[in-house]
């Protein structure tokens, strides 16, 4: 049997991982895992072995990730579902989000390049990209500030994560000519670390992403911007921009309807075009996120 013809026998309540994957933002990988490494979901099957989840699968999923965004470890979670305790504020004491930034800081300070990459990979394939930026990465990068060693750890962490991100977002872009492809570039002044960050989370999302890991001017990102016409371009940069530059970005704005700006230097620039400025990453994210899946029309 076909999978077109497994489907018109599937219930209707039913629907594959990639379905389950787009509503939940969680990527098929860590669904796997869930399911093969920590027993948390348990889909139906199709005679030629295909999995079949349900809305009570979504339920579920809801239900994990309000305990590991509360700092609650994977491993932990079944317990926790099976006496279904989701809102005991109790739960966030049991994390030990703590125990893995100290882990991958000794990595990065004793600058072992596999231990780092085995630690960030298995986060990712455990918890959604979310997560692992708010409960391991940004805390990890806000104590490398920290460290007087001239910067070197902290290099070399951007640089590993950095690669992490690029071969992560080389190796899921969509071969469907649907998928949205978003280019980020950074300013001056902005932590490349970042839009690493911002990488992982809009490859999960089903973006087809590319990361330029060079910093740029806001002329140059202005040239970019206007070549990678068929793309989303975010433009991430802190600080302040002068009055030259505050008037280039405000004129580009106007043209280009592609084009997002993120960061401290288009807040206090006090630019504006609806649903393409914003003060952070996230809200960034929320915002490509929205406009992806918008009607056509509505772009016009």
């Amino acid at each position: 049997m076909t999978i077109a013809a497994e489907k018109n026998v599937r219930p209707q309540s039913q629907f594959p991982i990639r379905e389950l994957s787009a509503r939940t933002k969680i990527n098929t990988v860590t669904l796997r895992a869930w399911e093969r490494r920590y027993g948390l979901l348990k889909p139906q099957r199709t005679p030629k072995g295909h999995r079949l989840y349900s809305e009570k699968d979504v339920d579920t999923i809801e239900r994990i990730l309000t305990l590991v965004a509360r700092g609650v470890p994977i491993g932990k979670v079944k317990v926790l579902l099976e006496q279904n305790i989701v809102e005991d504020t109790q739960v966030s004491q049991t994390g030990d989000w703590q125990h893995a930034v100290a882990e991958l800081l000794l990595a990065v300070e004793t600058f072992s390049v596999s231990k780092v990459e085995h630690l960030i990979h298995k986060s990712f394939a455990n918890y959604p990209a979310p997560i692992c930026s708010e409960r391991l990465l940004k805390p990890l990068f806000s104590e490398l500030i920290l460290i007087d060693d001239h910067g070197a750890a902290l290099g070399f962490a951007d640089s590993e994560l950095v690669r992490y991100a690029s071969l992560r977002s080389s190796a899921k872009v969509s071969k469907k000519n649907s998928a949205a492809t978003v280019v980020l570039i950074a300013g001056h002044q902005t932590p490349i670390w970042r839009l690493a960050l911002m990488a992982l989370e809009l490859t999960d999302a089903k973006f087809s992403v590319h990361l330029l890991t060079h910093s740029f001017t806001v002329a140059a990102a202005i040239e970019l911007a206007g070549k990678f016409e068929s793309a989303y371009t975010v433009f991430y940069q802190d600080g302040i921009w002068k009055d030259l530059e505050k008037d280039l970005m405000a004129n580009v704005l106007l043209k280009n309807d592609r084009l997002f700006l993120c960061g401290t230097a288009p807040v206090l620039a006090n630019l504006y075009a609806e649903d393409r400025v914003f003060k952070n990453s996230n809200s960034c994210i929320d915002g490509l996120i929205k406009r992806q899946t918008m009607p056509y029309k509505a772009l016009r």
